[in-house]
């Protein structure tokens, strides 16, 4: 079955999902290339308009679908795991889906490494479970994670 095939068979919401996940990896890629982390979070947050909570199993469904929709999203518009986790952040967000946006860092040998996921709904989302394991992360809330935790 051809990836069009796939689109047309979605649920409306989640065509509605998908594509609003391609517009956001662009827009915030572009965003943090010219403006950094903290000017994209700040313009992202602000227009982010959390809807009421769902159920937890429901948070559950709707926080694994939605990282799954930006994954597939991510294979056409690409992006850096940064990105990517910003736009997972606010998505979920606007579907009513505490999240928070979580940056780690590790030395490998004479490299340094940075990494940014989604915890939501006591879970990783957009990353295998044990990451928070391999990457030591900040404990600072990042402006799109604050919008979820009043």
């Amino acid at each position: 079955m051809s990836s069009w095939d796939k689109f047309r068979r979605l649920p409306r919401k989640e065509k509605t999902v998908f594509l609003a996940a391609f517009l956001l990896l662009l827009a915030v890629r572009a965003g943090l290339a010219a403006l950094g982390l903290r000017r994209v979070e700040s313009l992202v947050s602000r227009g982010a308009r959390a809807h009421k909570r769902p159920e937890p199993e429901q948070a559950i469904f709707l926080a694994r679908r939605t990282a799954r929709l930006v994954a597939v999203a991510a294979r056409y518009a690409g992006g850096s795991c940064l990105a990517r986790s910003v736009v997972l952040c606010l998505l979920l967000e606007r579907r009513g889906v505490p999240a928070r946006l979580r940056i780690g860092v590790r030395k490998q040998g004479d490299e340094f490494q940075a990494h940014a996921w989604v915890e939501a709904a006591g879970i990783t989302l957009n990353e295998a479970p044990d990451i928070g394991l391999r990457y030591a992360a900040f404990e600072r809330d990042f402006a799109l994670a604050r919008g979820n935790h009043r």
